[in-house]
C-alpha cells in the first residue's frame, strides 16, 4: 500500500461535503436525475477491497452517485487514527468513512467484537462467509447513534502476528515481550491473554522498539516492516481486519432513501468474491516481501492448541455481554467447517 494520499477515479470534483451537481440524464435503474458526489475518507490504502464497492455505486446509481475517496487519511498520526477518521464523520467533514471494525469494540459497538475474536475467523473464505451471512446486516446496525448511520460490512485482510528474533509460534514465545497492536479492545486482551505488553500505534508508524506486532502481509509490504528483521508465523491469523462503511447521518438522510439504500446494496455485493481478490491481492505482497528475503516461521499442531487454550479468557470476556455471545455463537457456528487460511510462505 502507499503512504501517498490519493484520490479514486470515480469523481467529477472534490467535496468535504455532500454535494449535488447540474441535473444528470438518467433514465435507468434506480438512480436520480440529480448527480450527488459524495466524500468518503479512509486511513487504508487504494486496494481491491474498495474497488468492487466503489464501481457498484457507479453501476447501481448509473453514475447519479459519485464518490470521491481519499485514501490514507489520519495516516501516521498516532493510535487514535481510527477515532480520528470517525469523529470527521460525526463532525460532517465527511460523508462516509472505511475504516477497521476494531476501533467500534472499544466503546461505540463493543459487539463487533465478535468479529476479531482471536483465531476464530481464520481465512479469507471465512470472512466472506460471515459477512455474506444475516448476521452481518444486524452487526451493522450496532454502530449507528451519535451521528453515524452504518452502510455496511466488507471483508479486510487477514492480520499475523511476527517476532523480533525468535517467532511469535506459542503462548511461550509471547510472554514478557512488548507487541505492537492497531487500537482495539480486542487485540489488547488478547495480547495481555498470551502474556505480553500491547503498545497500541498508528498506521504507518515505526515499529523500532517492540518484540513483535501484528499486521496483515500487505501493511508489511507497504511500510516496508521486513527490514526490521522480524519472523512472520505462516499458519497464524490472529484475526482479519473487516471494514465498517460508516456514513455521517445527515448526509445519509439528505440523499434519500432510495439512495441510501443503494449504498447499502453496493456494501452487500461487494462482498461476494472479496476473499478471492483479497487473497490474490496478498499474493502479490508476499511475493515482493519474499524477494526482500523475509522469513516465516510454522507453529507446531500442539503450539496451535496452546494459543486457543491462553486466549479463552478473551472468548469468556466478550461473552459476558449478551449480545456479542449472541454474535460469537453464530459466527462460530458460520466458521466451523470452512478450511483454515493456507500457510504463508516464501518457499517454492
Amino acid at each position: 500500500m502507499s503512504a501517498a494520499v490519493g484520490l479514486v477515479l470515480l469523481v467529477v470534483g472534490c467535496s468535504s461535503t455532500t454535494s449535488r451537481e447540474e441535473p444528470a440524464k438518467n433514465t435507468q435503474g434506480r438512480g436520480t436525475d440529480e448527480r450527488v458526489v459524495l466524500s468518503l475518507a479512509t486511513p487504508m490504502g487504494a486496494s481491491d477491497e474498495f474497488d468492487a464497492f466503489l464501481q457498484n455505486v457507479r453501476t447501481l446509481s448509473h453514475g447519479s452517485i459519485q464518490i470521491s475517496a481519499e485514501f490514507d487519511a489520519h495516516h501516521e498520526e498516532g493510535p487514535d487514527f481510527e477515532e480520528r477518521l470517525l469523529n470527521d464523520v460525526q463532525s460532517g467533514r465527511v460523508d462516509l468513512a472505511a475504516l477497521g471494525s476494531r476501533v467500534f469494540d472499544i466503546r461505540r459497538a463493543p459487539a463487533l467484537g465478535a468479529l476479531t475474536a482471536p483465531l476464530l475467523i481464520n481465512s479469507f473464505d471465512a470472512e466472506e462467509k460471515v459477512l455474506s451471512a444475516p448476521v452481518a446486516q444486524r452487526m451493522i446496525r450496532e454502530v449507528d447513534g451519535g451521528g453515524l448511520t452504518g452502510v455496511g460490512l466488507l471483508p479486510g485482510s487477514l492480520r499475523r502476528p511476527f517476532g523480533a528474533g525468535t517467532p511469535l509460534l506459542g503462548p511461550q514465545d509471547y510472554k514478557g515481550r512488548t507487541i505492537g497492536i492497531q487500537e482495539s479492545r480486542v487485540a489488547d486482551s488478547t495480547v495481555r491473554a498470551l502474556g505480553a505488553k500491547p503498545k497500541w500505534f498508528g498506521a504507518g508508524n515505526s515499529v523500532a522498539g517492540f518484540d513483535g506486532f501484528e499486521q496483515q502481509i500487505g501493511s508489511v509490504n507497504g511500510n516496508r516492516y521486513d527490514e526490521t528483521g522480524m519472523i512472520g508465523t505462516a499458519n497464524v491469523v490472529l484475526w482479519p481486519r473487516p471494514i465498517v462503511l460508516v456514513a455521517n447521518t445527515k448526509a445519509l438522510e439528505r440523499l434519500g432513501e432510495d439512495q441510501g439504500k443503494l449504498l447499502q446494496e453496493a456494501a452487500e455485493q461487494a462482498v461476494h468474491g472479496a476473499g478471492a481478490n483479497l487473497r490474490e491481492e496478498e499474493n502479490r505482497d508476499l511475493e515482493s516481501l519474499c524477494a526482500r528475503g523475509q522469513k516465516f516461521a510454522a507453529a507446531s499442531p500442539a503450539q496451535l492448541a496452546e494459543l486457543r487454550k491462553a486466549v479463552q479468557p478473551v472468548y469468556d470476556q466478550l461473552s459476558r455481554d449478551r449480545q456479542t455471545k449472541e454474535y460469537l455463537n453464530t459466527v462460530t457456528a458460520l466458521v466451523r467447517d470452512v478450511p483454515t487460511e493456507a500457510p504463508v510462505s516464501c518457499k517454492g
